[in-house]
């Protein structure tokens, strides 16, 4: 497997020195040919998971303070990885949390403003069909797999406070993970049900309460057993069955576990998030999309919506605080759903 860095020319090309895999974040600008982004200007982008400095080809878009990574290397990313976006200093926590938590955010959050909307846009992001019954929450309800995660809580959120779901739906909303307290709870009129993976069964009893046409999985990651467990379960509400797939889960799957994961029998759709960001912002125009969804995402967190996920900060590269103990941590399975890991690479 060729890792980021491995695609890139030299010097991105060493994976010892530029990582592994790239991530969100902040950076200081410390050195420029660009007016508009003198030295000290602060951008927000995806980064080598590195400490290096970066050079970026920027060329302005339409909207100020917006930029588009323009370098040959980088042509065939998707359009939300070489967006750059100029930004204001403000509270550590505040940064850090965006880092965390702000672009697991923007999926959920396009799936409810874009994909089961009047929108119709197909999950995908591309010209495909979406129908007005695809589209249509109201006689539904949406099961949250792995819900304890970031994605999971932000779909919890925009379904609960940021949704007229007397008008547009789902009926009710069920959250399965293998950390149900650790679960935020809004203030809303939509049904909410938190259970534990072991509880399928009895969850499925409580969705039949609600006589769904249709039950809507949005998987964020969960294992292909849970999965598999909730598709037996719901099977006997005799509702259809739509598979929105948004993670899978961590492993390395042969070539007959991905026939299988294909093979299930529902309608099952991936969500990518740059490409329904892309017809997003082409429908209703980039100032609105980027004014909304700051505003939008200001409301989430004010909701505590990620309160009880706490932030590990850690610093520099090599040893166990920095990025090699976080990445060996990850890999290990030793970071729970409740804990978050930021990673300071400013120098002090």
């Amino acid at each position: 497997m060729t890792s980021a860095a491995e695609s890139c020319p030299a010097p991105y090309h060493s994976r010892d020195d530029w990582g592994i895999v790239p991530a969100w974040g902040y950076a200081d600008v410390v050195g420029s040919t660009i007016g508009a982004i003198p030295p000290g200007t602060l951008l927000w982008g995806f980064w080598p998971a590195s400490g290096h400095a970066v050079q970026l080809q920027l060329e302005a878009e339409e909207l100020s303070g917006h930029w588009k990574e323009t370098s040959e290397h980088r042509g065939t990313l998707m359009t939300v990885y070489n967006h750059y976006q100029q930004a204001k200093h403000s509270d550590a926590k505040a940064m850090q949390l965006n880092a965390l938590c702000f672009p697991l955010w923007s999926g959920p959050n396009l799936l409810n403003l874009s994909t089961f909307s009047d929108q119709r846009f197909h999950p995908l992001g591309f010209d495909l069909a979406w129908s007005a019954e695809d589209a249509d929450l109201s006689s539904a309800v949406v099961v949250s797999l792995s819900a304890s995660s970031k994605t999971g809580r932000s779909l919890s959120w925009e379904l609960a406070r940021n949704r007229d779901t007397a008008t547009h739906g789902p009926l009710a909303l069920l959250e399965l993970t293998s950390a149900p307290d650790t679960l935020p709870s809004f203030d809303t009129q939509l049904p909410v049900k938190s259970a534990a993976y072991t509880e399928i069964d009895a969850a499925a009893s409580w969705i039949a309460q609600h006589t769904p046409f249709r039950v809507v999985i949005v998987d964020f990651g969960a294992s292909d057993a849970a999965l598999q467990a909730l598709l037996a379960a719901v099977a006997s509400t005799l509702a259809s069955v739509t598979v929105v797939a948004v993670g899978s889960e961590n492993k390395v799957y042969s070539t007959e576990e991905l026939k299988a994961r294909q093979d299930t029998g529902v309608a099952k759709v991936q969500l990518n998030t740059s490409g329904l960001r892309d017809r997003t912002i082409a429908a209703i125009g980039a100032e609105r999309y980027y004014r909304e969804s700051e505003e939008t995402w200001a409301r989430c967190v004010k909701d505590d919506t990620f309160d009880s996920i706490s932030i590990s900060l850690r610093r520099g590269v090599a040893g166990r605080q920095g990025i090699d103990g976080a990445w060996s941590d990850l890999c290990s399975r030793k970071v729970p759903p409740s804990q978050g890991l930021v990673i300071d690479l400013s120098e002090k």
